[in-house]
C-alpha cells in the first residue's frame, strides 16, 4: 500500500556545498496548511465534511512556491509559513498536474519571501548518492530534515491520481506525513520533490525527480497546464530468440515487439500490432524494452514523457522485414480522467423519480472502500477491463444507478442500486449528459429504463413528475442535475 502522506527521505554525508547552504535552503523551505473540502460521490449533490491538511513546499521564485498536488487539491483556504517568520501568509494555486503531482502557489504578500533565495533545479542524482529532505513532518512548526541514499530509479504509479505513471526516484530514510511538497537536495540544489511512501517497506520514500518538475514547468509556461500525451504502446521483450527469428529481426538488431495499441492514443493511426521498435527518438532499445536515459536504464516510454502535446516522437521500428521510421504526434489519451481520482471538481449525476444516475469513474469506485471486495463484478470489469475487450467501448462512459431514493413510486426498485443503465426509453445512453433528453424521449405513458442486466424499471410518467419535486424536497436537493 502506497501512501501518499509522506515524503521521501534523505541521504547523509551530503556535500560541503550543501553543508555550507543549509541555512538557506531552510530560509526557502514553507509550512503549507490547507482547508480541503472535496465533492461527495456517494451523495453527489452534497460536499465532504470539511478538513484540515498540513504539508511543504518551498520557493521556486519570487512569490511562486512549488508543492505536491496532493497537499492542495481541492483546497478552499491555503496558509503558508515561512521558517523563521512568525506571521502566515495566505496562497493560492496558480498552476496543478494532478497527473504529476505538482503544483505552483501564487503568494501576493511581497514580505513573505523578502531577502529569501529561491532554490535551483539540479540535475537527476546518481545512484548510491547521498540526498537530503527538508520539510515539516506531522505540520509541526519546526523544520525538519532527513537524509538516505538514493537507492533506486524507475516507472512508478503516482499515486495521487492513481493511474499516471513517471519516473521516480526512490531513498531509504524515515518517511513522515507533512513532508510531502519539500525539496529534496543535492549539493545546494532541488533534484526532487518528495511525495510519498510505501507502507508495505521499511525506509522506503520516493521524490518526483527535476525531469518531470523540468516538463511541468515547461508545460505551464504559456499559462495553460496541458498534462502528458500517451503513446498507448503495450510490447513483449525479444528475450527468446526463437521470437526474433520468427520476426525475422537482422541478429544485431534489438528492440520490442508491439502485442496491442490502445484505441484513442498517439500511436493507433501510426503504429500496427507484431511491428518491433528498435528506436526511439535516435536511442537504442534493449530487448527488454529499456534505453539508457540519464545514466539509468529505465523504459522507452520515457523519451515521450519528456515532451509536450503536439511535439513528435520518432520511433525506428522493424516492419515485415524491413526498417522504417514513422513520426508520432503526441495527444492527450481521452479516457484518462475516467481512470483517475479526481480533484478540484465535483460528481455529476441526475436526479429524476429517486434514481440518481452517475458515471461510472474511479471515484465512485471509492465509495466502496476495498472496490475489489465490495463493488459488484460487473462494475469493476466495465471499468477497467471492457474497453480492452471491446475497442468499440473506448471513450465511451458506463451510467449507472448509484443509489434508489425511497419513495412509493420507486418502491419496487429499491434494491437496483449499483446496475448499469442499457438504455433509457429505447435510447442507448454511453454519457450522462444523454439522460435528461432520453428521459423526455418517449410520448407513452411509461418511462422504460432496460438495465444491461436484462432486468426493466419501468415507471408511471404523470405519478413519476408528481414525485420528483417531492422526492428533491425531501432528500433536501436542490439541483436535480450537475452536468458541467
Amino acid at each position: 500500500m502506497v501512501c501518499i502522506l509522506s515524503v521521501p527521505a534523505l541521504p547523509h554525508a551530503v556535500s560541503a556545498q550543501a553543508e555550507s547552504s543549509g541555512q538557506e535552503v531552510e530560509q526557502a523551505v514553507v509550512l503549507i496548511e490547507a482547508t480541503i473540502q472535496r465533492g461527495d460521490w456517494f451523495t453527489p449533490w452534497q460536499r465532504t465534511p470539511i478538513l484540515h491538511a498540513s504539508g511543504s513546499g518551498f520557493l521556486l521564485d519570487k512569490g511562486l512556491i512549488m508543492t505536491n498536488a496532493h497537499v492542495v487539491s481541492d483546497a478552499k483556504q491555503i496558509i503558508v509559513r515561512r521558517n523563521g517568520r512568525i506571521a502566515p501568509s495566505f496562497a493560492r494555486v496558480e498552476f496543478i498536474a494532478h497527473d504529476a503531482d505538482l503544483a505552483l502557489l501564487r503568494v501576493d504578500d511581497a514580505a513573505f519571501d523578502e531577502g529569501v533565495a529561491p532554490l535551483e533545479l539540479g540535475p537527476m542524482p546518481n545512484l548510491r548518492t547521498r540526498v537530503r529532505t527538508y520539510g515539516y513532518p506531522m505540520g509541526g512548526e519546526k523544520i525538519s530534515r532527513t537524509e538516505g541514499v538514493v537507492s533506486r530509479v524507475e516507472f512508478i504509479t503516482y499515486m495521487h491520481s492513481g493511474a499516471d505513471a513517471h519516473i521516480g526516484i526512490q531513498t531509504d530514510s524515515a518517511i513522515n506525513p507533512g513532508n510531502s511538497g519539500g525539496p529534496v537536495m543535492q549539493d545546494g540544489k532541488v533534484v526532487g520533490v518528495a511525495f510519498q511512501t510505501n507502507t508495505r517497506l521499511n525506509d522506503v520514500g520516493f521524490f518526483i525527480p527535476t525531469p518531470v518538475i523540468r516538463r511541468f514547468l515547461e508545460d505551464i509556461s504559456d499559462g495553460t497546464y496541458d498534462g502528458y500525451g500517451e503513446l498507448g504502446i503495450i510490447t513483449s521483450n525479444l528475450i527468446n530468440p526463437s521470437y526474433r527469428e520468427y520476426l525475422g529481426l537482422p541478429p544485431e538488431a534489438t528492440g520490442v515487439v508491439v502485442d496491442r495499441l490502445i484505441k484513442g492514443a498517439s500511436a493507433e493511426a501510426y503504429v500496427k500490432v507484431n511491428d518491433v521498435i528498435t528506436a526511439i527518438d535516435g536511442v537504442p532499445v534493449a530487448i527488454d524494452g529499456t534505453i539508457d536515459y540519464h545514466r539509468y536504464t529505465i523504459g522507452l516510454e520515457q523519451i515521450a514523457e519528456d515532451k509536450q502535446l503536439g511535439e513528435t516522437v520518432e520511433l525506428a521500428i522493424w516492419r515485415d522485414r524491413a526498417p522504417r521510421t514513422i513520426r508520432i504526434p503526441l495527444m492527450n489519451y481521452p479516457d484518462a480522467e475516467r481512470l483517475r481520482f479526481r480533484f478540484d471538481q465535483l460528481p455529476r449525476y441526475v436526479v429524476y423519480a429517486g434514481l440518481v444516475f452517475m458515471e461510472l469513474d474511479q471515484e465512485y469506485l471509492k465509495t466502496f472502500g476495498n472496490y475489489w471486495q465490495n463493488a459488484d463484478k460487473a462494475l469493476l470489469y466495465n471499468h477497467f477491463f471492457r474497453a480492452a475487450e471491446d475497442p468499440d467501448f473506448e471513450g465511451k462512459r458506463t451510467i449507472l444507478i448509484s443509489r434508489v431514493l425511497p419513495h412509493e413510486v420507486n418502491s419496487a426498485y429499491r434494491r437496483y442500486a449499483n446496475t448499469i443503465v442499457a438504455t433509457v426509453n429505447g435510447l442507448p445512453v454511453t454519457d450522462l449528459e444523454m439522460i435528461p433528453d432520453a428521459l423526455k424521449n418517449s410520448n407513452s405513458l411509461f418511462l422504460v429504463i432496460e438495465l444491461e442486466d436484462g432486468r426493466k424499471i419501468i415507471l408511471d410518467r404523470e405519478e413519476a413528475e408528481r414525485a420528483h419535486p417531492v422526492i428533491l424536497d425531501t432528500y433536501g436537493i436542490r439541483q436535480d442535475q450537475r452536468l458541467p
